[in-house]
């Protein structure tokens, strides 16, 4: 079930970056025309394409892998070294960030009380454990995306027992999963939008329903290349669909579809025979897939301190203006179109550095030593680039 070396999923790495990207400009409520964009506001549905592009790239890693129940705590330790580490580092950066603001009486440093709604200890520790996706907070807490890293790791560990358990009959375990998922989503009408409320049961779908597709149909894209302007129409048709199912933001049941509409583009990608394809894979694309799980833990504290930043810069600069202000209620960067557009500029540019010091002193440190201590020596250099 392994990939071909030839074939190594690199648009798929572009795309990963990509609606990393998306997911780090949705949280950022910056005033003028990119916030505005309809492709913006419906940037949360990019998690889905995670889950499932996690899916499919499990599968066709592991898969020759997971052999039998001696091979799971292997997999559960790597795939644990993968985001827990990150995930806990910026934890405590949240921590500290409290514990300086609790220090210097809150105000001074940050916009409301320390380890208020959304920052206590009890939520503290179970995002630490990885239990943000289950309903067992009132709301966002501390790390706001990393509901989804809890979500997904718990899919990975039922994905082995399932791979392993299952056998032969695998696939139609595999599909159970999937539709069950999905049906339970249906169900009580809440559909796909939801986050730390039962985001489990999302990942789990997502999740599912990518290593269903590895698994089946998806084989065929190993036999040869196909014409490249038939495949680059192919791409751009996919892509479109995409674009606009992510810029509908479609509520329940319509969109509850996101399995399907990402589970196309990840078929048609995987190929990677068109002109898009080409594009996805060029140097600065694939750093930003390399980043993007990096990227999607630090935006929203680089987001936050930026906040901060812009509230306390006017009390020790004189004469400089307030660039963070509110509407509805909630924080706005900038008065205007161009402030919102620069401020959003310099937010990536802060989160993008944030992200490769991240990747570098954490992330691939600890992900390459766990490799080498538990990967099979002769299979300690994937094939896959695009590996979640």
């Amino acid at each position: 079930m392994g990939v071909d070396a030839p074939q190594r999923l690199r648009a798929l790495d572009g795309l990963r970056g990509l609606s990393a990207l998306l997911v780090c400009l949705f949280h950022f409520p910056a005033a003028g025309p990119i916030a505005e964009t309809a492709l913006v506001r419906g940037g949360w549905l990019a998690v889905d394409f995670f889950f499932l592009l996690s899916g499919f790239v499990i599968a066709a890693g592991w898969g020759g892998r997971l052999n039998g129940a001696a091979d799971l705590p292997r997999f559960f330790i790597l795939r644990l070294a993968r985001i827990w580490p990150l995930h806990a580092a910026m934890l405590l950066l949240f921590l500290a960030v409290e514990l300086v603001g609790a220090a210097l009486g809150g105000g001074g440093l940050m916009q409301r009380a320390p380890f208020g709604a959304g920052h206590g200890l009890g939520d503290w520790w179970r995002s630490l454990f990885l239990l943000g996706a289950f309903g067992l907070t009132d709301g966002e807490v501390w790390n706001v995306p990393a509901w989804s890293i809890a979500a997904e790791f718990w899919s990975w560990v039922i994905f082995g027992i399932s791979w392993v358990w299952g056998g032969p009959q695998r696939v139609w375990l595999l599909a159970g999963l999937a539709l069950l998922s999905w049906a339970l989503m249906h169900a009580d009408g809440g559909g796909i939008a939801r986050t730390f409320d039962g985001g489990f049961i999302r990942a789990l779908c997502g999740f599912f329903a990518g290593a269903l597709l590895q698994s089946v149909p998806h084989r065929a894209w190993r036999s040869g290349r196909g014409a490249p302007l038939f495949a680059t129409a192919v791409e751009a048709g996919a892509l479109l669909l995409v674009f606009a199912f992510i810029a509908a933001a479609p509520a329940s049941p319509t969109n509850l579809a996101a399995p399907l509409v990402f589970g196309l583009a990840v078929h048609v990608f995987a190929r990677g025979d068109g002109l898009i394809s080409r594009l996805l894979k060029t140097a600065p694309l694939q750093r930003l897939g390399l980043l993007s799980s990096a990227l999607y833990l630090v935006h929203t504290f680089v987001q936050a301190r930026l906040g901060d930043a812009l509230v306390l810069l006017p009390r020790l600069v004189e004469g400089t203006p307030q660039l963070l202000t509110k509407a509805n209620g909630k924080d706005v960067f900038g008065r205007t179109s161009f402030e919102g557009v620069m401020l959003t500029g310099v937010m990536l540019a802060l989160t993008m550095a944030a992200a490769g010091l991240a990747w570098r002193l954490v992330e691939e440190p600890v992900r390459t030593a766990a490799r080498r201590r538990w990967l099979y020596p002769a299979r300690a250099s994937s094939t896959l680039t695009a590996e979640p």
